[in-house]
């Protein structure tokens, strides 16, 4: 009996890890990862000096200081921030219609590869023009994200409640991205373990990088001068855009998995139902006659 229990959930792990690896392979893991990391690094960088300009000033301040401390910027780069933090002001007045509309549409790109992602994750065709306007709607949320990481970290001063707060708020971006990008085809309950799995592997990459990024920055800058730290940045975002990817894949399987846990999920036992949610539409009014 034991041995036979054995077989089974050996020919089970097997199985799901087949059904993983063909996803990983759906959602191009590798070139997702890298398309993500490059959007990343031309997208929300501009976007995150945007929110410190237009941010309240304790918000502005912790979102500046929590860039500063996880990427351990020091020499060259130091001196940019720092000239960074001393001319709010100046970016504010400097900020036009044209600026703004090339971060947002930068910011869209990245939003539009991040949905892709989840598309191919959960077998969904593409949204199109109908889901132009819901990364926008991110964009935003992100914005948002950025003040509330910044409110928190300036107000409480330990560490741990700040990080445990931010992880919160970061579960809550995680549950939300998916729902939103996928055009709420997909019931949020089942976006649960996309959501816990994105959440705690960025908390890890976040606490490994605090003491593996400022070091890979300073060795850089040491011999390839500023443009050193650009290298080490963007090393590292490909890694932050992988776990995202792959919690992306996790998640969709779990969520499509016959197991006992998939079909609580759905809330039906086949794995073609209960996972699709079809989004509320306005009703059409009648036309008398």
């Amino acid at each position: 009996m034991t041995a036979l229990r054995l077989r089974a959930g050996l020919a089970d792990a097997i199985s799901w890890a087949t059904r993983f690896a063909q996803r990983l392979a759906a959602v191009r893991v590798v070139e997702s990862s890298l398309v993500l990391a490059a959007q990343a690094f031309l997208a929300l960088f501009p976007l995150a000096i945007v929110a410190y300009a237009v941010l309240p000033t304790d918000a502005a301040n912790g979102l500046i200081d929590t860039l500063r401390s996880r990427f351990g910027l020091s020499g060259g780069s130091a001196d940019a921030m720092h000239d960074l933090i001393g001319a709010r002001s100046s970016l504010r007045q400097g900020l036009s219609f044209l600026g703004f509309a090339i971060v947002l549409g930068s910011a869209t790109s990245f939003t539009r590869a991040m949905q892709r992602v989840y598309e191919r994750a959960w077998g969904l065709d593409k949204l199109g023009l109908r889901g132009a306007w819901r990364g926008l709607a991110w964009v935003v949320g992100i914005v948002v994200y950025f003040g509330l990481i910044g409110f928190l970290v300036h107000v409480i001063r330990h560490g741990g409640i700040s990080t445990a707060l931010t992880t919160v708020v970061g579960f809550g971006l995680w549950w939300w991205t998916p729902f939103l990008l996928l055009g709420g085809r997909v019931r949020a309950r089942v976006l649960l373990p996309g959501a816990v799995l994105t959440t705690f592997a960025q908390l890890a990459v976040t606490l490994v990088s605090v003491i593996v990024l400022p070091r890979a920055i300073r060795n850089n800058e040491s011999t390839y001068g500023p443009i050193g730290a650009v290298f080490a940045i963007e090393s590292w975002l490909v890694v932050v855009a992988g776990v995202l990817v792959t919690g992306a894949a996790i998640g969709a399987e779990i969520g499509l998995s016959a197991g006992r846990f998939g079909s609580w999920l759905r809330g039906h036992t086949d794995p073609e139902h209960g996972w699709q949610r079809v989004p509320a539409r306005p009703a059409r009014k009648r036309r008398d006659g």
